[in-house]
């Protein structure tokens, strides 16, 4: 657990240090574009999918209109997120990052969408499952390029 937390701990620090020092093609285009990525997902999984699956976003469900606002404003967060991933794949070198830049702007845009629409208090559970189908095709888009994407949870400490 403590090595995981180390290397977690320096692919951050190393990533934070080399954003501003990067070009467009930039030697840590990979990691950022995972760690961009990974953010977006974590976000929408954690306030959106499943409050959505707990049924907290349900009509008379207690603290309904706070979990819709914190839904809106992770799916802000998550859609700032996939943009910043794909402008990295998209001016990445990677040809793995340049096949998988395209899914990434539909995906960017939808969460924008369904997130103002939370955070103003409307929801339409199609919206959520329509995120959910959407990010599941991405990764067997990403597989597909050769690259699978594992959930590997990780304990933050304090979260």
């Amino acid at each position: 657990m403590n090595r995981t937390r180390t290397v977690l701990s320096a692919t951050l620090l190393v990533a934070v240090v080399a954003a501003p020092l990067s070009t467009s093609s930039a030697l840590f285009d990979k990691t950022r574009f995972v760690l961009h990525l990974g953010a977006a997902y974590f976000a929408f999984h954690h306030w959106d999918l499943k409050p959505f699956q707990q049924g907290k976003f349900s009509a008379g469900a207690p603290g309904r209109t706070a979990n819709l606002v914190k839904g809106g404003l992770a799916l802000a967060f998550a859609a700032h997120e996939v943009s910043v991933a794909r402008k990295v794949a998209h001016n990445s070198s990677s040809p793995l990052l340049q096949k998988l830049d395209g899914g990434l702007n539909t995906l960017s845009t939808e969460m924008s969408t369904v997130g103002a629409r939370l955070k103003g208090g409307n929801l339409n559970p199609a919206d959520i499952q329509s995120l959910d189908t959407d990010t599941q095709k991405f990764g067997a888009d990403s597989a597909a390029a050769g690259q699978p994407i594992k959930d590997v949870p990780v304990a933050i400490p304090g979260l």
